[in-house]
């Protein structure tokens, strides 16, 4: 919940099929304002129709324009549902979750894991020589 206003949230509704309807989209909101704690992703099956709405769509959070603020235009003439997703994210919106994100798909391939490992082992042996020098 303290990091809703990161993401996108939608509002929960009823249950289907292992997922649910999406009541409310909100782009960035407050932990107050928040309808829930699922935050979207950035995977979507989208409609033709959204590409028209975000042609004109108003700039919203951060001045940007917002896929989301176009999705919650296009629900008011077609259902949303969501599927929640089990399993690691990564934020590539920050400069961690990037790095994150790279750091572990470079680990996910038998090309890149050893020497990765050994780089990132060898990277905290010196920031370790370096603390117990200061």
């Amino acid at each position: 919940p303290s990091e809703t206003k990161k993401y996108g949230i939608v509002g929960r509704g009823a249950e289907i099929g292992g997922g649910f309807e999406v009541t409310a989209m909100v782009e960035k909101p407050a932990p107050a304002n928040a309808p829930s704690n699922f935050y979207i992703n950035g995977r979507y099956i989208l409609q033709p129709e959204i590409f028209a709405l975000l042609g004109n769509q108003q700039r919203g959070a951060g001045n940007e324009i917002q896929l989301t603020d176009a999705m919650v235009r296009l629900s008011k003439d077609q259902p949303f549902f969501a599927q929640p997703f089990l399993g690691r994210m990564f934020d590539c919106g920050s400069k961690e979750g990037f790095i994150q994100a790279n750091i572990a798909f470079a680990l996910a391939r038998d090309d890149m894991k050893g020497p990765v490992f050994e780089m990132l082992q060898e990277f905290v042996r010196s920031h370790e020589r370096q603390e117990e020098a200061a």
